[in-house]
């Protein structure tokens, strides 16, 4: 299983040692280089820069603030296993420049199914970027709850949620992108990759990986597929895909649209067991296409008029969208699409729009 330590972590990150510590190994450094302004010579430093890491504060118009240390300091400047290992266990706080300092931050990230779902989120419905504050967007509330728990893995991680135009997001601490950023060296913004550590993890690392991906980016009516916009991350996804024996349609594009993968329906079952979807829209629609395969397999074909009376009989009751037709009559898209289009022409049935969805009805 793969970890990686403080010391893999990106050189911009600050720390706050415990005072002990700071001490020892400030006491150790000087004593090693012959005092302050030669230390601060070996670092590249100003003088003032590095009386102001040693004293643990700066001063601006009268009022002290707590200094923070660049990691790439302890970097450059712990040789030994020994010392290393002092400053991990002493290690109060880390943050990134201006950001939220966080408490007992784990120091040993481990390979898990929750911090490859936590990038798969990130490079699906997240944000990342140099500057602003990191954020998931879904609407759905269980991706979000299920986001907010994996973040723990960092420790006590605090979140908050921001609903910017129509869509709630989970805002998160900077430093853990800026970690994953650099540890997987990959970007979230317009991301064209995936990290290569996903191909050598388990097959529930992977499964879960692509389980974030499909909630995300996934769709599923009674076909299943992913579209993102850049070739090779589809690319390099189909392949994760097919290493879990999971076969796909290829890679198909249509004008001005992104690029897609499709799922093929032989392979539904195996989908389910090895990736599946925590959302739960999506989980249920996945259900009502195997049952609609598995009919299909006893029943092929479905006399015309009983079809057609059994769609008037259901649009007595209520309009339905073509998704609710299906699922109450298990027809895919395209079978029942035939029979509707024919009650249509008949003027026995109509249709409305609403929120990109038609909406069935007696005429």
């Amino acid at each position: 299983m793969k970890s990686w330590h403080i010391w893999d972590f990106p050189d911009n990150l600050y720390v706050l040692l415990n005072k002990s510590v700071h001490e020892y190994f400030f006491s150790q450094m000087f004593n090693k280089f012959g005092g302050k302004r030669p230390y601060a010579r070996f670092l590249g430093l100003s003088q003032m820069t590095m009386k102001q890491y040693w004293k643990g504060y700066t001063k601006k118009k009268g009022v002290k603030y707590i200094q923070y240390i660049p990691l790439w300091v302890f970097k450059k400047s712990c040789k030994t296993k020994d010392l290393k290992r002092k400053i991990e266990k002493g290690i109060g706080k880390i943050r990134v420049r201006g950001g939220i300092p966080i408490l007992n931050f784990n120091l040993n990230i481990k390979e898990s199914p929750e911090l490859y779902r936590i990038v798969a989120h990130l490079i699906g419905d997240g944000f990342a970027g140099e500057l602003k504050t990191p954020y998931y967007c879904n609407t759905c509330k269980r991706l979000r709850d299920q986001f907010k728990k994996d973040l723990q893995i960092f420790g006590k991680i605090k979140t908050y949620e921001r609903t910017p135009n129509t869509t709630p997001c989970v805002m998160f601490p900077k430093t853990i992108s800026d970690i994953l950023r650099h540890i997987f060296k990959i970007e979230f913004i317009r991301p064209s990759k995936l990290p290569k550590e996903i191909f050598l993890s388990s097959n529930k690392c992977k499964g879960t990986f692509l389980q974030a991906l499909f909630d995300d980016e996934g769709t599923i009516s009674t076909n299943l597929a992913l579209s993102m916009r850049n070739y090779n991350l589809v690319k390099e996804i189909r392949d994760l895909i097919e290493i879990l024996g999971i076969k796909t349609n290829g890679i198909y594009k249509k004008e001005e649209q992104d690029y897609t993968i499709q799922i093929k329906s032989t392979y539904f079952k195996i989908f389910k067991t090895k990736i599946g979807f925590i959302h739960p829209k999506k989980t249920k629609n996945l259900d009502f296409a195997l049952k609609i395969i598995e009919r299909n397999k006893i029943q092929r074909t479905r006399p015309l008029i009983e079809t057609r009376t059994n769609i008037l009989k259901i649009l007595e009751k209520k309009p339905l969208t073509t998704l609710e037709l299906c699922h109450k009559l298990l027809f895919t898209i395209n079978g029942l699409y035939f029979h509707l289009r024919v009650l249509e022409k008949e003027g026995k049935i109509g249709r409305n729009s609403y929120k990109n969805k038609v909406i069935w009805s007696l005429a």
